[in-house]
C-alpha cells in the first residue's frame, strides 16, 4: 500500500494589503486545518480562516515550526504564512531546515515588497543587485554589498531595522568611499494605507529614521549618468 505524503503549505502573502494576496493564497488558507503566522498576518486573514490558527514569533519560531511539520505529518492540511515570497528572506528556507523527508513543501508564491518597491519607483529590476540583510548582518555580507557598490551595480536591499537600519547602511558607504550624492530611494510600508516613498541622497538618508517594514534602492548608476 502507498503510503501518502504529508504536504504543509508555506504561502507568500505579499507585503502587506489584502489586495495584495493572490486568490490562491487565499484558497489555502480557507482550505486549511491549521494556519501560521505572525499576528499581523494573520490578521490579514480572520474571514478566512476556518482551522486553528497559531502565533509565530521570534521566540517561538523553531518550536512552531516543528508543531507545522508534525501537524502535516497526522494528515492536516497546514498553511504556513509568509510576508512577501517565501523565497527571498521569507519563511521557506526556515521550514526546509525543519521539514522531515516525509514532508512534501509546496510553496505558493506571492508579491514580495521588492517587487512592490519596483514597481512604485517605475523601475526595472533584472540587472538590479539583491541583498537581504533580514536574516542577520556580517561582515561577509557588508563586503559583498560595498564590492557591489564599488562596481557600479544598483542595489535594492531589504534593510536589518536594528542592526543595519538605511541610516546605517548609508554612513557605512559612505565611509567607504561611495559619493554622498548618490540618489537612494527609501519605500516604507509599502501596500499600507500609510505608505511613504523617500527620494535622497546617502547623505541626506544618514540623518533619517525608517520605518522598520522598508526596502532601500542606491542608484549608484544614475548617479554616474548624471555626472557624465
Amino acid at each position: 500500500m502507498c503510503r501518502t505524503v504529508a504536504k504543509l503549505n508555506v504561502v507568500g502573502i505579499g507585503p502587506g494589503s489584502l489586495d495584495f494576496v493572490t486568490p490562491a493564497v487565499r484558497q489555502a488558507v480557507q482550505d486549511a486545518d491549521v494556519v501560521i503566522g505572525a499576528e499581523r498576518s494573520l490578521g490579514l486573514f480572520r474571514e478566512d480562516i476556518k482551522g486553528e490558527a497559531v502565533a509565530l514569533t521570534a521566540k517561538n519560531v523553531n518550536e512552531i515550526l516543528k508543531y507545522a511539520v508534525e501537524s502535516a505529518e497526522k494528515g492536516k492540511m497546514v498553511a504556513l504564512l509568509s510576508t512577501g515570497d517565501p523565497g527571498f528572506s521569507g519563511l521557506l528556507r526556515s521550514v526546509k531546515n525543519v521539514a522531515e523527508k516525509d514532508v512534501e513543501v509546496n510553496v505558493i508564491p506571492g508579491v514580495s515588497s521588492i517587487q512592490a518597491c519596483a514597481a512604485r519607483l517605475c523601475m526595472c529590476w533584472d540587472e538590479m543587485n539583491l541583498f537581504s540583510f533580514h536574516k542577520g548582518t556580517t561582515a561577509e555580507k557588508k563586503a559583498q554589498l560595498l564590492k557591489a557598490v564599488r562596481e557600479g551595480k544598483d542595489i535594492m536591499l531589504l534593510p536589518d531595522p536594528k542592526a543595519f537600519p538605511p541610516r546605517k547602511i548609508t554612513s557605512f558607504l559612505i565611509k567607504a568611499g561611495l559619493d554622498k550624492d548618490t540618489p537612494v530611494f527609501v519605500c516604507e510600508r509599502l501596500t499600507l494605507s500609510d505608505e511613504r516613498i523617500v527620494e535622497s541622497t546617502l547623505e541626506r538618508a544618514a540623518a533619517l529614521d525608517f520605518d522598520a517594514l522598508c526596502v532601500m534602492v542606491i542608484k549608484v548608476n544614475q548617479k554616474q549618468e548624471d555626472d557624465e
